[in-house]
């Protein structure tokens, strides 16, 4: 795959590593620069437009449900005919890519879930382990059923996000005495990749101001 081979629209997702972590923004690709470059939709998180100066970065392209991968590809803002864009400067031909459908936040939070039983609604808590836009993974001691419906609510700055999701995988952790739970959410939530996006910038922002701060001293 070259990135003349990408049509205009190409989903785009710009993959951070950063302090042992992966991070993923998602785009599209608005022009065809020229063989080694092209421009996206700036990345905007909390009105800010993100930079990626000072991170290792790679680019994954989505064409035809097929992923490819350009990796140490770098990243400027510019202006074009007006307007404000990320210009991606790659080389070579992107490499076929296999990863997961989506990108899975860590979140290792305790949280509530909510669901029915016979007895009516009933609440737990349990550790969020990770999130992603289709899906949830928690850890808990209660053994609930495959196909159980699920509602977890997560606080995003003064909104609450009500989301309904399904028991889709369960797995025994014999050393927590405990269930590893993957859940489908039912519904795509625009203001959850919000908040992905947002809590993946306060993380970075927050590893940033460490080597920082251990720099200066």
């Amino acid at each position: 795959m070259t990135i003349e081979d990408m049509p205009i629209g190409t989903k785009i997702d710009i993959e951070v590593r950063f302090s042992g972590r992966n991070f993923t923004f998602n785009s599209e690709m608005v022009l065809l620069l020229d063989k080694n470059s092209i421009l996206i939709n700036p990345i905007v998180v909390n009105d800010k437009t993100l930079g990626f100066n000072d991170f290792i970065t790679n680019l994954v392209a989505i064409v035809n449900n097929k992923a490819f991968l350009w990796e140490n590809v770098k990243i400027n803002l510019v202006r074009y005919e007006g307007a404000i864009y990320h210009k991606v400067t790659l080389e070579g031909e992107g490499k076929s890519y296999n990863r997961r459908e989506a990108f899975r936040l860590y979140i290792g939070e305790n949280m509530t879930i909510y669901y029915n039983t016979a007895s009516g609604p009933t609440q737990i808590s349990v550790l969020v382990k990770d999130i992603s836009e289709s899906g949830v993974g928690f850890i808990t001691k209660e053994e609930l059923d495959v196909n159980r419906m699920i509602r977890l609510k997560i606080k995003d700055q003064n909104v609450i996000l009500d989301l309904t999701a399904v028991i889709i995988r369960k797995e025994h952790l014999p050393h927590l005495n405990s269930f590893l739970f993957g859940c489908k959410f039912n519904e795509k939530n625009n203001r959850l990749g919000k908040y992905i996006a947002r809590r993946q910038v306060e993380i970075l922002r927050s590893k940033l101001r460490t080597i920082s701060s251990n720099s200066k001293k």
